[in-house]
């Protein structure tokens, strides 16, 4: 271990992977993270080969009084995958997908993304439920809760973690399972990485594919259709079934969109993107009402490979670009927050940039054996800003929040943690979100990590109170 007066660059002696520090000729491709609003300058990135790399890492954070950030994916929206002037333990060579076919098992290491999980669980007929983005990190969408495709059929991925490798705050490495340690496995169920580093995640795969029928059509929201279109999108979630997971996109058509007839450049849509899990010739009967709710500007709609499908969106999101994401649960989709869905969607920052609402059912609806707090609403609403120039920054900031804050009177004041932006109001904001479960979560922290080792991320104090000021629950 570090003496007091080594400098960070000694550790390279400590690990089995590579450490990365300043000066060095790849720290700025070590240090940068997806969101390109994000810029930090961590002390040292280190690249761990191991499990013995985390825990070392761990303890010398630790024993010095380094912020650590834990990078799985780093596809965090918050940049919770980097920090400035400390440690970065970054996942990304722990990255093995193992599938056990007969027990319906799938060990992924700590810094896969969903991409490789879903080719391999494909290969025996199975899938774990994922997100929406290919190269997501599997370790923060599970840990933060995990809404995706499949959401209403097999729930969120933090539901479907039956077991996890975890290195503590003290750097125990432990086996967590239902009968070894359950109150940190419910802690890790949407807890968001509060009580260690997630090494390998064992999850429950469902039978799936090779082919699902997908929705994605984009109708014509010109001369004011977009409320009718999300109201036609709101009454058929009404009554559609558990094995649909739908969600509705308003933007508008991009200078260098492809697909789209000549003109289309500028012109506001509402899109209906959804998967049935079933029989692909029953989804497209069950979601025909959506596709043909008006003349389509793009119809990409059909029976495709799962694998295709959670690449459909991958372009949209490239690395380096800038981003600022946040959300907020609605009680019900009022005929008022689908007038200020639709004009925000139809006036946004950029041409990149959309509101998604997203219909949460079934699975996803029922309460997780976890810290993740199922919210009782009916739509998650989610205004994306997506864009490249800096100088855009503070506009489509803005463009989020204002909608976000105009929403407020239809929420019942939580948000999905993942979908945050910056985490900028985390002292009410989190213990709101987690709710009733946040007290609980907050003593297992407290026995863990009581000195708030992990704090870079959706961060819970290791105190048994919570601080609530400006926020409760059905605000």
């Amino acid at each position: 271990m570090l003496r007091d007066d080594e400098p960070l660059s000694e550790l390279t002696g400590v690990f089995e992977g590579e450490v990365v520090v300043p000066g060095d000729a790849d720290y700025d491709q070590a240090r940068r993270v997806w969101n390109g609003v994000i810029d930090r300058r961590p002390a040292a990135v280190i690249r761990c080969a191991s499990t013995d790399d985390v825990r070392a890492g761990v303890a010398i954070a630790r024993e010095y009084g380094l912020p650590l950030a834990v990078r799985g994916g780093g596809h965090s929206v918050a940049g919770h995958g980097t920090v400035d002037d400390g440690i970065v333990l970054d996942l990304g060579a722990l990255n093995q997908v193992s599938v056990d076919a007969d027990s319906r098992r799938v060990a992924v290491g700590g810094g896969a993304t969903w991409g490789p999980v879903d080719a391999e669980t494909q290969r025996h007929g199975l899938v774990v439920p994922g997100g929406v983005f290919s190269r997501t990190g599997v370790a923060g969408l599970a840990l933060g809760g995990g809404y995706g495709w499949l959401r209403n059929a097999f729930g969120l991925s933090c539901a479907n973690l039956v077991a996890a490798e975890l290195v503590t705050a003290d750097s125990q490495l432990l086996e967590v399972t239902e009968s070894s340690h359950p109150e940190l496995l419910w802690a890790l169920r949407g807890g968001g990485g509060n009580v260690g580093v997630v090494t390998r995640f064992t999850f429950l795969a469902h039978p799936l594919g090779p082919e699902v029928y997908f929705l994605m059509v984009f109708h014509d929201a010109a001369n004011g259709a977009a409320p009718a279109l999300l109201r036609r999108f709101r009454d058929f979630c009404v009554t559609a079934p558990d094995a649909v997971s739908l969600v509705a996109v308003v933007g508008v058509v991009g200078d260098e969109a492809e697909g789209f007839p000549e003109g289309a450049a500028g012109r506001p849509y509402v899109t209906f993107a959804g998967v049935v899990v079933g029989d692909p010739a029953e989804g497209e009967r069950l979601l025909r009402p959506l596709r043909d709710a008006a003349p389509p500007l793009l119809d990409a709609s059909g029976v495709m490979p799962w694998v295709a499908v959670q690449r459909v969106f991958d372009a949209d999101y490239p690395d380096g670009g800038r981003y600022y994401w946040k959300s907020t649960n609605l009680t019900g989709l009022d005929d008022g927050a689908i007038d200020l869905i639709a004009e925000a969607g139809t006036h946004p920052a950029s041409a990149a940039s959309t509101v998604d609402v997203w219909h949460v059912a079934g699975a996803a609806a029922r309460p997780v054996d976890g810290a993740f707090a199922t919210s009782s609403a009916a739509f998650l609403v989610n205004p994306e800003a997506n864009w490249t120039d800096p100088a855009d920054d503070a506009r489509s900031i803005r463009w989020v929040r204002d909608l976000v804050a105009a929403l407020a009177p239809f929420s019942d004041g939580t948000r999905y943690l993942n979908f945050a932006g910056f985490h900028e109001e985390e002292t009410g904001q989190v213990p709101a979100s987690f709710g009733d479960h946040y007290e609980r979560l907050a003593r297992v922290k407290a026995q863990w990590d009581p000195h708030n080792v992990f704090r870079v991320n959706q961060n819970v104090r290791p105190q048994a109170a919570p601080t609530t000021a400006g926020y409760r629950r059905g605000d």
